[in-house]
């Protein structure tokens, strides 16, 4: 309900919200009780709250009505194999440190955050 008030523009919700998830998911890694990890946890998913809703809007307004159906389909597509993908690859960091997948993921999404947009691009409001 707080991102439709705020009728930002959906690049701006993305980077808002994937610069408060990543603090969230980087301060995992310096979690040292159980409160701190729960309070991690609730800050990188209330940014990705921010993320999801943008990401679907980009894409939604991206293609013309005909192409609604295959473009919800990719977008659920994607986020499977993310779900697949994200814990296999975090295994293979969590070999190095247990913190590691975490600080990996927070400056993933940092990196997001911070990621150039060309001048004049036009980024339709989140919906």
């Amino acid at each position: 309900m707080a991102v439709r008030r705020l009728k930002w523009d959906s690049l701006r919700l993305i980077r808002v919200g994937a610069a408060i998830s990543g603090l969230g998911f980087g301060a995992v890694a310096l979690a040292d009780s159980s409160a701190m990890l729960a309070a991690c946890y609730f800050v990188a998913a209330a940014g990705m709250g921010w993320v999801f809703p943008a990401f679907a809007a980009l894409a939604s307004n991206a293609v013309s009505a005909h192409e609604q159906g295959a473009t919800a389909g990719s977008l659920g597509a994607a986020q499977g194999l993310g779900l697949v993908l994200g814990p296999v690859v975090g295994t293979l960091f969590y070999e190095l440190g247990p913190g590691v997948p975490y600080a990996f993921i927070g400056l993933v999404l940092i990196l997001v955050a911070a990621w150039p947009v060309a001048a004049g691009a036009s980024v339709p409001a989140a919906e």
